[in-house]
């Protein structure tokens, strides 16, 4: 059984928090609709968080992405979310949208919505809502913010699809 290659690149996120929207396509973040600058590695940075909201994202996996591989210190990290934090008008001690895990890393924290369609959800979506059994498009529907989540719900259910025609024959 063949499974379809993974998307080595992250889906970009686009979002919306606070009244602040990121479209990590067009390397903008704006407030109320007015654009908000923002260093490339910090927006870097806000991208990787935010496309996990809620979740850990670790120091390192942070480093890999933001600074692909390059030996660089955690400080970097530290002055790239201090310089977010200042752009945001976020308070570490009483953090609205980036929250610190001790020595581990860092979370999105801040309610999430989405701006726009995502076509890699939405294919999820249609594929899923196609098949017999309600589970994949129940669980599609459950990850709109993660698109990458959606895509591997697509997969699996397509692997599913394929394994049951296969047993009929």
């Amino acid at each position: 059984m063949a499974v379809p290659p993974m998307n080595p690149q992250p889906p970009s996120a686009r979002l919306s928090f606070d009244g602040f929207e990121l479209d990590e396509g067009d390397a903008r973040l704006t407030r109320k609709g007015h654009p908000v600058p923002v260093s490339p590695r910090p927006f870097a940075v806000l991208c990787a968080l935010a496309r996990r909201p809620g979740h850990l994202v670790t120091k390192g996996d942070l480093l890999d992405t933001v600074w692909g591989h390059r030996f660089v210190t955690d400080s970097v990290l530290k002055t790239a979310v201090s310089d977010l934090r200042a752009v945001l008008e976020d308070d570490f001690k009483q953090p609205r949208y980036i929250e610190t895990v001790s020595r581990r890393g860092y979370r999105f924290i801040a309610p999430v919505g989405s701006t726009g369609s995502n076509p890699v959800r939405r294919q999820a979506e249609h594929d899923a809502s196609k098949s017999d059994d309600p589970t994949p498009a129940a669980l599609a529907a459950l990850c709109r913010v993660d698109a990458g989540l959606a895509n591997l719900i697509q997969m699996v259910a397509a692997t599913l699809a394929r394994e049951r025609l296969a047993a009929e024959h």
